[in-house]
């Protein structure tokens, strides 16, 4: 039985792959919560165009350097699923399109079905709506306290 898999595109600011987001990744399949099933890089050009990456593409010490998270790999990631993650990226940029599996959710899923329950629903809010909702509660702290 697998989690909940979940996609996530990271934009970095200028177009290059340095490896700086590996350690924090290796962490988090180390903890166990959430695991790594899939990783592919893309680059757009000024004209638009996608050029997708596999960690084996990448230049040789920056492969290496991911090479024990590509054991855990399914290869579920489809060019069409990173073209449409990557449809918003602006021109001549990066990104990274990560595919997640909740491993901590697996134990739910299982009570849930136990329970004859099901999953009817499920979302996440945006970086943004969460960033507004953030700085208004710190707002409402820093109004509170004087």
């Amino acid at each position: 039985m697998y989690g909940p898999l979940e996609y996530v595109v990271i934009q970095f600011t200028e177009d290059r792959f340095t490896g700086d987001i590996l350690p924090v990744l290796m962490d988090v399949e180390e903890e166990g919560c959430v695991g790594l099933v899939d990783l592919i890089f893309v680059r757009k050009d000024a004209a638009g165009a996608l050029t997708l990456l596999e960690i084996s593409e990448l230049d040789e010490g920056l492969a290496a350097a991911y090479e024990p998270l590509v054991s855990e790999f399914h290869g579920l990631l489809t060019a069409e699923d990173v073209a449409t993650a990557a449809v918003d990226l602006p021109a001549d940029s990066a990104a990274a399109v990560l595919l997640l599996e909740h491993h901590w959710a697996v134990d739910l899923q299982l009570a849930v079905r136990m329970a004859g329950g099901q999953l009817v629903d499920s979302g996440y809010i945006n970086p943004e709506t969460q960033a507004d909702v953030f700085a208004l509660e710190i707002e409402t702290e820093e109004n509170n306290a004087t």
